[in-house]
């Protein structure tokens, strides 16, 4: 049974919110995808904080408003992941599920207002996630702690030899 003029409406609005909300978007092509690998990535991208769901593209198109967006998704069989929690979580977790599911195309997405195409979106998952630049940073900023430990507890030892054959010889 086709969706009344007030439930597109609603539809509508759903998805504008979840833009708003998303700090990124991704826009992806799932033709010839089985049910049950749209379904683990769905569970994926979930676990990530992320929602994935198939969309409408007259409502999409609508809702982004962007000439670049009705140009890609035309051609789709259109899903869209949102990234709740950070910015690269879903697309990362795309790429990856793409990598074995090859069904699955980024066609595009938004970061920050702008719009991305493909290889922008590819490259904005290629990234390290928030966690994964802290434990760098952390790394990073260890190490010549852990160096200069070193190299004095080298030093000490020959310190100590040196001073005793002084003493010694004196």
């Amino acid at each position: 049974m086709p969706k009344t003029k007030l439930q597109k409406e609603n539809s509508l609005e759903e998805i504008k919110k979840k833009i708003a909300d998303a700090k990124s978007v991704v826009f992806t092509d799932y033709k010839g995808s089985k049910m049950t690998d749209l379904q683990a990535l769905r569970k994926n991208i979930k676990a990530k904080g992320g929602k994935f769901e198939v969309a409408k593209i007259t409502l999409v198109t609508k809702a982004f408003d962007s000439a670049k967006v009705k140009e890609i998704v035309n051609k789709a069989s259109l899903a869209i992941a949102y990234s709740i929690n950070d910015e690269v979580s879903t697309p990362k977790e795309i790429k990856k599920f793409a990598k074995t599911n090859p069904s699955i195309k980024i066609l595009g997405g938004f970061y920050e207002g702008n719009f991305l195409t493909a290889s922008e979106m590819n490259r904005l998952a290629d990234i390290p996630s928030k966690e994964e630049l802290i434990v760098k940073l952390l790394g990073t900023l260890k190490s010549p702690l852990y160096k200069l430990v070193g190299n004095l507890g080298g030093q000490a030892p020959k310190l100590v030899r040196t001073l005793q054959a002084i003493v010694e010889k004196g």
